[in-house]
Formats: C-alpha cells, structure tokens, sequence
C-alpha cells in the first residue's frame, strides 16, 4: 500500500495504520484504527464506521510508525471515517500495537461513538499546554 492515501470508506482500512492529529500548539498527536467492525444487525462491515484510538503520543513532526511502536492507547470508540479527513488528512503508515486484537470485531448496540473531532479534542486537553 502507498502512503499517504485519503480514505473514502473502510475498504482499505487495515488495523495499525494511523494519521497525525495536528495541535494548536504546532505539534501533533496520532490517531491509529483499531479495527474494523461489522454491523451485527446486517452482518456485513461498516463502509463508514471503525473502531479507533488516540496513542499516548505526541511529537513536533508527523508521527512514524518507529516514533509510536510501543504506544498505549488512552482513548478508544467508533467513529466516521471523517474523524480521519478532518483532523489529519489521511493515512501516512502503519505500525503493530498490542491491542489491536481481533479484526473485524462486531458492533454492539452500545458501542460508544465519537464525533469527527473528539479525538482532537481530547489530544488537545492531553498534551497542550494551553488546555
């Protein structure tokens, strides 16, 4: 796969890849998929909707998958493929994390969703300063 790649759908989402989140302060964090997940009502995956995380990182530059390798995850929900287009652009690598786990996982009716920017949000509040 080439990086980077703006995704359109989840079609070439793959678990481990991950986007910078840029801060207000000039620096950036990273959002990484977890995985993708499967509607349980349809059976079949979602083409908009995956399971991802903010990384307990941060950095003046892009993130690379050296730079975030042995990252834990501090935040982890749903959320629209737009969470990655807004805030970061697009994909630009991938990288192993222990708790990917299994993929695709199965959406539950109480799946905690978020809303384009809440991973920004919450990296905002985590690593700046100025929160």
């Amino acid at each position: 796969m080439k990086y980077p790649f703006t995704p359109k759908s989840t079609s070439y989402l793959e678990p481990g890849h991950y986007w910078p989140i840029a801060l207000s302060d000039g620096k950036y964090a990273c959002g990484v998929v977890v995985s993708k997940l499967i509607d349980i009502h349809e059976n079949k995956i979602e083409s908009r909707l995956f399971l991802a995380a903010l990384i307990d990182w941060s950095g003046r530059q892009p993130p690379t998958a050296e730079d975030i390798k042995d990252c834990k995850a501090i935040k982890v929900g749903g959320a629209h493929i737009k969470s990655i287009t807004t805030v970061g652009g697009g994909i630009i690598g991938k990288a192993d994390f222990e708790f990917l786990g299994q993929n695709p996982r199965q959406i539950t009716d109480d799946l905690a969703t978020m809303g384009y920017n809440v991973l920004k949000v919450v990296a905002e509040k985590h690593f700046t300063k100025n929160s």
